[in-house]
């Protein structure tokens, strides 16, 4: 491990802890840290990929909480929030986002930098809420799912119902996190820890989290989005490509398409290189 991979390892935040709002009739965990004040540059909303949780912007989140406000929260299903029985869907999560940033008072325009099927629910919000977004980050976008894809979102749903996350851990890391990626100590190491957390999700509430990313499509509302956005892609992503998150990119009017080496889930394979980009990014629109 290098000396900007240590310095960005995870932290236990001695200003954080993880708190609960009850709301829009779930229970949400967050943890709200960093700068407040005049001191503060802003506040920043990390919204996390499918199957993943507070935990997955475990290695970003010190030096990004240094000069700005982080929110950093589970959505529902997952992590610590509620785990539920009912279906549910992208508007059910941007209700979420409203119902937790109104209850922490958190009014003034906020960065959403968000991860894979967390970037539906940040260009959901901006559209919805046009005035309380500054601009968005989104890494490895999921803004729609073509029709193979989702015969197989909603076959590992019933995979997972039926014999729980571990019929379907690896089959689902072989796609975000290929095996280029695994080949020193350091980048196993943390493949084996995101394997362990992505085991125990709730296969129920995971499945349902596959079912409402299945029907999302979000191609049309793009050209609309008049706030700042950086798309991120991962050089080594078999499931959102360069390619396929250029093509995204190109119905955002202004947007600014960069990539780092890394798979699907770059805010846990190479933090460093996101960080980096997440905070020029927000450095050069924002202040």
């Amino acid at each position: 491990m290098n000396a900007l991979s240590e310095a960005l390892a995870p932290l236990a935040s001695k200003d954080s802890e993880l708190a609960w709002i009850d709301a829009s009739g779930i229970s949400l965990g967050y943890v709200l840290a960093g700068a407040e004040g005049s001191e503060a540059a802003g506040t920043v909303v990390l919204i996390h990929e499918l199957g993943g949780s507070i935990a997955s912007w475990d290695a970003i989140v010190s030096r990004l909480s240094a000069s700005r406000r982080v929110l950093r929260y589970d959505q529902r299903g997952h992590g610590d929030s509620e785990k539920v029985r009912v279906p549910f869907s992208l508007a059910d999560h941007v209700d979420d986002l409203r119902t937790l940033l109104d209850e922490l008072s958190l009014n003034e325009p906020c960065w959403l930098v968000a991860a894979a099927a967390g970037a539906p629910i940040a260009v959901d919000f901006a559209a919805r809420y046009p005035a309380r977004v500054a601009g968005i980050v989104m890494c490895a976008p999921a803004l729609d799912v073509d029709p193979s894809r989702r015969g197989m979102l909603r076959e590992r749903a019933q995979r997972a119902r039926a014999d729980g996350m571990r019929a379907i851990v690896d089959s689902t890391l072989d796609q975000s996190w290929p095996p280029v990626l695994r080949d020193d100590p350091f980048a196993l190491e943390a493949h084996l820890a995101y394997r362990a957390r992505l085991l125990a999700n709730d296969p129920v509430c995971y499945a349902l989290a596959n079912d409402a990313l299945s029907d999302i499509d979000l191609r049309a509302q793009l050209p609309a989005l008049r706030c700042p956005c950086l798309l991120l892609a991962g050089e080594h992503d078999l499931q959102r490509p360069p390619a396929r998150v250029a093509t995204q990119a190109a119905l955002i009017r202004g947007s600014v398409l960069d990539t780092v080496p890394a798979g699907h889930l770059m805010a846990v394979q190479t933090p460093a290189q996101v960080f980096d980009k997440i905070e020029a990014f927000i450095d050069r629109d924002y202040r």
